[in-house]
């Protein structure tokens, strides 16, 4: 990721963000925001934010304008209603919301050219500049399943292109690393003995080297040039693998290429479907200008259109209806595990939402309470649109309401991001303070620092978790 112009923080560079759970700690709201602003993909006007190997799903383009970026990032969504208002209209969208506004759009359409509409030759017109539109809708429609494809297999390897370098990578580090502290152990070795001379005590049986004083010096020297001269070898080959490889940013480059080939085709795709549309609106006109009526008859006609479109809209508000109360129900089982119980769940009253507590209902919710209705409420949103769209596991960014929960809600909404992490999200990127690690490091796939060098800002990983754990099998005779 790099991102030249990240808001009130400067230049922002990070070569690997893993998946998983992972933790992104800076030290004060004003990072911790523009780091959110960078990882959402808000960018200042002097900058551009590149995220590798994949960018977000074409097809989430069925949801309404922003939706889907707001429930991935948060922006925009300042409260739990809010949030749930967004979720629930793309929700509802994605389960047939859609296609009935549509219909009403074209029964309006339909209304305006009864009552007034161009003349029949313009139709006429109209209807042979459309003809062509199944057979460009059927071509662009197959091209955007090849580029589909090839977005797929080439993202697939990009990705293992990616983890070989960063394994790599990492194996150089370690083994550098490595050679550094044997030299310094050496180091420190060989000025003790030329500070101790002769009656330096050997490090096996801690009496004097005496006369094997010289022998054991000159072997420690030599033992100490050859580890500074693999060392070396390794620093030069870590600094070659800082850089990608060409192979690597080939495919890179080809990945954003079919990114940017497969939202092109998604948008000739919906231009060609809104042709398609409008060539049946066309042939519907010209026939209702071509059938004789009276003008009783096309006042009866506007009448029963006008029912339909009330029966749409009632079908509309019933479909938002059953969203939002899956969303509800979703919301309040997490919020009623984030709080221990302390929290039953939310309800929808008088277009708001309120949360619920044991024994009446809180519209005027503590702020550790709101900002875990708020966690709670986009963990749900994003689940059940991502699965209503058919697109995989989304990716999450959380910022602020994480840092305003208490120490044991921040634990418990550790383990449930943990959790959801591989069942339904394939990351969650929590920007935070850092408490959290502390109190929970088992939860975190990976930690990231921001450290300040060369006038911008860098990710770079921090060791935190319980490492890797090996069982075995120890067996005992009997």
């Amino acid at each position: 990721m790099h991102a030249p112009a990240s808001p009130g923080m400067g230049s922002l560079e990070a070569a690997y963000i893993p998946a998983g759970f992972v933790a992104v700690l800076a030290p004060d709201g004003r990072r911790r925001r523009g780091l959110h602003a960078a990882l959402s993909g808000e960018v200042g006007v002097d900058g551009v934010l590149v995220a590798s190997p994949r960018g977000p799903d074409s097809r989430l383009s069925r949801l309404p304008g922003g939706v889907a970026d707001q429930l991935r990032t948060g922006r925009g969504l300042d409260d739990v209603s809010a949030i749930l208002d967004a979720g629930t209209r793309g929700l509802a969208w994605v389960e047939g919301l859609d296609r009935i506004e549509a219909a009403r759009r074209r029964l309006s359409q339909l209304r305006e050219v009864s009552a007034a509409g161009p003349p029949p030759e313009a139709l006429v017109r109209r209807l042979r500049e459309l003809e062509g539109a199944p057979a460009a809708l059927a071509v662009v429609d197959d091209d955007l399943r090849r580029a589909r494809e090839d977005e797929v297999e080439v993202t697939g390897d990009l990705e293992q292109a990616t983890m070989a370098w960063l394994r790599e990578r990492q194996d150089a580090e370690t083994r550098l690393q490595a050679y550094r502290d044997r030299a310094r152990e050496l180091k420190a070795r060989l000025r003790q003995m030329e500070e101790g001379g002769a009656t330096t005590p050997c490090p096996m049986c801690g009496r004097g080297l005496d006369d094997h004083f010289d022998t054991v010096l000159e072997t420690l020297r030599d033992e100490w040039e050859g580890v500074v001269q693999d060392g070396s070898w390794w620093r030069r080959r870590r600094e070659q693998l800082d850089l990608k490889p060409d192979s690597l940013q080939e495919l890179e480059t080809r990945a954003i290429q079919l990114h940017a080939s497969v939202a092109d085709l998604t948008q000739r795709a919906e231009a060609a479907r809104l042709r398609v549309e409008e060539l049946g609106e066309t042939k519907a006109r010209l026939a209702a200008h071509q059938a004789p009526a009276s003008r009783d008859r096309a006042a009866a006609a506007d009448q029963r259109a006008a029912m339909v479109d009330e029966a749409l809209a009632e079908v509309g508000r019933d479909l938002a209806g059953e969203a939002r109360d899956r969303l509800l129900d979703r919301t309040s089982a997490y919020l009623l595990r984030l709080t221990g119980g302390r929290i039953l769940g939310v309800r929808w009253v008088s277009g708001r939402a309120v949360l619920v507590g044991p024994e009446v209902d809180l519209p005027a919710p503590a702020d550790e309470d709101a900002a875990a209705a708020q966690i709670a409420a986009r963990l749900a949103c994003v689940e059940l649109v991502w699965e209503a769209v058919g697109v995989g596991h989304p990716a999450l960014v959380l910022g602020d309401p994480f840092d305003r929960l208490d120490e044991e809600v921040k634990v418990r909404a550790a383990d449930l991001l943990s959790e959801r992490v591989g069942k339904a999200l394939v990351q969650v990127i929590l920007v935070t303070r850092g408490e959290v690690v502390d109190l929970a490091p088992e939860a975190f796939d990976g930690v990231l620092e921001l450290r300040s060098e060369g006038g911008g800002g860098v990710l770079r990983p921090v060791p935190a978790g319980t490492g890797v754990i090996r069982l075995s099998t120890v067996s005992t005779a009997s």
